[in-house]
């Protein structure tokens, strides 16, 4: 028996359930993954309950005062400028950010629910990178990532790796406000002010009715000393004062309400392409099976030559179901695994665990029932 089915049947019981992962994995779970990893790049940022508000150009003695509010939790400042950053032979133009306060770095997009993989080096100038920076520079762990500010070249090392910054078109890094980097920048521009600022909320609606109303960018309120005269001086006071900034803020729980709709979207495509993967695989093996059964070299084995006992012709068609199981299984191991890996977006290893264990469990269920048809289709040729 076992002789038979090696010679016969052993070829089609491996290629079969390659021919089906290798069907299913570009029609279905390429697509699957494509929606998980785009449903993950838009929600991950506003996931981080920690991060409300965005406002424009706090002043240095703002930033306290803020603090001080009693519906203010956290305030993380920060500076923000384009500029062109070089990994080896690579060089991207990059947002990039500097902050002296990274002991609040929970309340950014780059917190510890969004962190890929950290280094258990530290360096003196480290870089945090989001996906996409490493996507198209090729960057990991360590890495040196240089910049040229104000003519003077400074190197930083990749401490950490974040979901990708969507909040900035390809992404953002951040590095620390310190050492070197800081005295090139100040050389440049002595008076710089902070570009912006994250804002933690204790109490949102009262926050975000100050914000909204009563918030004034004062770092970009110029000095007295800067204009010829008092009166110059008095039409840019006024003007500041009287202008309306809150279209200028960014509310984090609106934006995360506005790309709601389009993840339950990608959701509902990836659930799609999930029941697609294990309905085509199934219809495709008990197609297949019902065709080899089909043939006149099987069917005339076990009817011409009146093989005896069904547990001959059972033994058979056990040893053809593990087999294909087996090589059925591992294929879709082998897909689920790779395919993440091969993705334009970063997807969650848990994800990725997820959706295997749910193909493995409906593609064991799918085999049950070749298994069924295997042993109906014996007792129909014994007969």
């Amino acid at each position: 028996m076992i002789r038979y089915w090696t010679k016969n049947r052993l070829l089609f019981d491996i290629l079969v359930p390659i021919v089906i992962v290798v069907l299913v994995a570009f029609a279905f779970i390429v697509p699957m993954f494509n929606s998980i990893g785009e449903s993950t790049l838009m929600q991950s940022l506003y996931n981080n309950d920690k991060l409300d508000f965005d406002v424009p150009s706090p002043s240095y003695t703002q930033i306290a005062e803020l603090e001080a509010e009693s519906f203010i939790k956290s305030v993380f400042p920060y500076y923000y400028t384009e500029i062109d950053l070089t990994v080896e032979d690579k060089t991207r133009e990059t947002n990039l950010f500097f902050s002296d306060a990274f002991d609040k770095l929970e309340q950014t997009m780059y917190c510890e629910s969004r962190l890929i993989k950290k280094s258990t080096q530290t360096y003196n100038n480290p870089i945090l990178v989001d996906y996409q920076f490493v996507q198209d520079t090729g960057a990991t762990l360590g890495s040196t990532v240089s910049a040229t500010l104000g003519g003077i070249k400074i190197d930083f090392q990749i401490e950490a790796i974040y979901e990708t910054n969507t909040n900035y078109d390809n992404g953002a890094v951040i590095a620390k406000w310190e050492g070197s980097q800081k005295n090139a920048i100040m050389a440049i521009s002595p008076k710089l002010v902070y570009s912006g600022a994250y804002i933690q909320a204790s109490d949102y609606q009262q926050c975000k009715s100050y914000l909204e109303t009563q918030y004034k960018p004062y770092g970009r309120l110029r000095d007295v000393s800067e204009f010829a005269t008092q009166e110059a001086y008095q039409t840019h006071y006024n003007a500041f004062m009287s202008a309306n900034y809150a279209n200028e803020i960014t509310n984090f729980a609106v934006k995360g309400q506005d790309v709601q709709a389009q993840v339950e979207a990608k959701n509902s495509s990836s659930t799609l392409s999930t029941i697609l993967a294990c309905v085509v695989s199934f219809v495709v093996l008990i197609v297949s099976n019902f065709a080899l059964w089909f043939r006149k070299s099987e069917r005339g084995y076990f009817a011409k030559r009146k093989v005896s006992g069904d547990g001959n012709v059972r033994s058979y068609y056990v040893v053809s179901t593990i087999v294909q199981t087996i090589v059925f299984i591992v294929g879709i191991i082998v897909a689920t695994m790779l395919i993440p890996s091969m993705t334009a977006h970063y997807i969650p290893a848990s994800v990725v665990v997820s959706k295997t264990i749910t193909l493995m469990v409906s593609a064991a269920i799918a085999m049950v029932f070749v298994f069924v048809e295997n042993v109906i289709l014996a007792k129909k040729i014994k007969k």
